[in-house]
């Protein structure tokens, strides 16, 4: 099977001394899986949305490729006082990837983790809830991270630590260990 993972740097896993990120340690027990890991710092929903059809391509074999899509924070991040992406924007482009996507094989979509900057994170958790109800009517799964993410607090911990934004190995596996569990990843893991 091949997993395609798009997103920022959290999927990239910026910041991990293990250069892992939460994708490559929810896929630790699996070897069979080549994991294509196509996160790139600092991009927004629009970025992923222009890229992730021409670096599939040459990745997909039909019947064996199943596609993840994690974004958002950086659509969040304010610039010039206003939101890199406005959250409608970043709604129009969830769905017209998530639905090009579903086309092509099994997707999955992963929510955004927290953010230690308390304007970002009020931002990203209405993002989040509008993302869950977005894939809900699309039927396509999703996988909350925000809430026990932010609940148990260490991925912001790890992240005030380093840069402000990324955690350390810590938070990376305590995402995994989210995605690992969930129903949906285990089905979508198997599905490509």
């Amino acid at each position: 099977m091949r997993l395609l993972a798009f997103g920022d740097s959290f999927v990239l896993g910026q910041g991990d001394p293990e250069h892992l990120g939460w994708v490559g340690r929810a896929l630790r027990e699996r070897a069979e899986v080549t994991l294509y890991n196509l996160g790139v710092r600092g991009e927004t929903s629009a970025d992923v949305a222009r890229r992730w059809r021409a670096e599939t391509e040459p990745r997909r074999v039909a019947g064996e490729t199943a596609i993840v899509f994690s974004f958002g924070a950086n659509d969040c991040h304010q610039e010039a006082g206003a939101p890199r992406v406005a959250a409608a924007q970043t709604l129009l482009n969830a769905r017209a990837v998530l639905t090009e996507a579903a086309s092509l094989g099994p997707v999955l979509m992963v929510g955004p983790p927290p953010m230690p900057d308390p304007g970002v994170c009020v931002r990203l958790e209405t993002l989040n809830e509008h993302l869950k109800t977005l894939c809900g009517r699309l039927q396509a799964p999703f996988i909350d991270v925000f809430r026990p993410l932010f609940a148990d607090g260490l991925w912001n911990r790890e992240a005030g630590m380093l840069d402000g934004a990324h955690p350390g190995a810590g938070g990376y596996q305590r995402m995994a260990e989210l995605v690992a569990a969930h129903p949906a990843w285990r089905s979508f893991a198997r599905s490509g």
